[in-house]
């Protein structure tokens, strides 16, 4: 399974990642088509990218109320969550019961819009300059958060002793 791991201190805000999403799933340039994006808290130094965190048993797929689950995790095309937009009802439960607000309303559609991590090859991966977000397998990332902390914790205990 394919997931996103978001190191927001890494993040710049140049928002590539909103354009780039919409351009692989819909062909358009359109950030409020984006699957994920660059919340802003208060200034612009707080920034930090949003999107499906991949969660083992997702609280969007359990509060949806249809049968079939309009919203699930496809584990045939890397583990993303995926919209059966036909099945969909439009009740917002799923956006209602993600616990990191990383679901959002299509514009057009009113369908709700969820990270499918490109079917295991995210592309806002391929084209943040910042490196702030990776993909991979969850022991993977973990590796990489690890690294990334300790990096952080280097830098920091050297600035003490300067």
């Amino acid at each position: 399974m394919t997931m996103l791991l978001i190191l927001a201190d890494k993040c710049t805000g140049c928002r590539m990642c909103e354009l780039v999403c919409p351009m692989v799933h819909e062909k358009v340039f359109n950030p409020e088509k984006s699957r994920i994006w660059i919340d802003f808290q208060g200034m612009p130094e707080l920034q930090f990218p949003n999107a499906c965190r991949s969660c083992g048993k997702p609280p969007c797929a359990e509060a949806c109320p249809t049968d079939p689950k309009s919203i699930y995790r496809d584990e045939k095309a890397g583990g993303g969550m995926k919209i059966l937009e036909d099945v969909c009802i439009r009740c917002g439960r799923c956006i209602e019961a993600c616990p990191f607000a990383a679901i959002d309303w299509h514009p057009t559609k009113k369908t709700p819009l969820v990270c499918d991590v490109c079917d295991g090859d995210p592309q806002c991966v391929k084209y943040c300059s910042p490196s702030a977000l990776l993909a991979g397998g969850k022991s993977d990332l973990a590796a990489e958060k690890r690294k990334d902390f300790a990096a952080v914790q280097i830098a920091k205990t050297r600035e003490k002793f300067k």
